[in-house]
């Protein structure tokens, strides 16, 4: 706060709301010029979610992280890995190469190479799933934020006129 009105309501005569805001003001500004209240967490995580960033509730809205949801709609489409298949464009020995390649795979790295490729769609898709989720808490955080700030906003606002809230 950089004017001193008292936020709160002092009932008692002999004591005097503003000024009492006023060295509590100067009290915290004295502790955070010496560092005792450590690093300031609005501006802790990443900037995408510091509070200043953002005009109103609409802005963050507005912002929704572009390109979210198709990242995720690609991440889920690409989960399963697939074993890939053998081709050649060149006519006759093209087809005998592929032969070999399939053969050579059969014999060498297909019993070792399936079960890990499995087990690693198995990982991408739980993964994918889990930052589905995370994707929609954040969607549900952004709208209970919103219902917060626009209460604090009203809150504040009563507060100015000398409501009780």
């Amino acid at each position: 706060m950089t004017d001193h009105a008292s936020p709160i309501k002092i009932r008692d005569s002999t004591l005097d709301g503003i000024a009492i805001a006023g060295q509590v003001q100067q009290q915290v500004a004295q502790r955070r010029a010496k560092g005792l209240y450590g690093p300031d967490p609005a501006n802790l995580g990443p900037e995408t979610l510091r509070p200043d960033r953002y005009e109103s509730a609409e802005d963050l809205e507005m912002a929704d992280f572009p390109g979210l949801r198709e990242s995720l709609a690609d991440l889920i489409a690409e989960a399963h890995l697939r074993e890939p298949d053998f081709d050649s464009a060149v006519p006759f020995l093209g087809r005998l190469v592929v032969a070999v390649r399939r053969l050579w795979n059969w014999m060498s790295t297909k019993w070792y190479v399936l079960p890990i490729l499995q087990q690693q769609s198995e990982v991408n898709a739980r993964t994918a799933r889990v930052i589905s989720d995370l994707a929609q808490w954040h969607e549900l955080d952004a709208r209970r934020l919103q219902r917060l700030e626009a209460r604090i906003a009203e809150l504040e606002d009563r507060l100015q006129v000398g409501e009780e809230p």
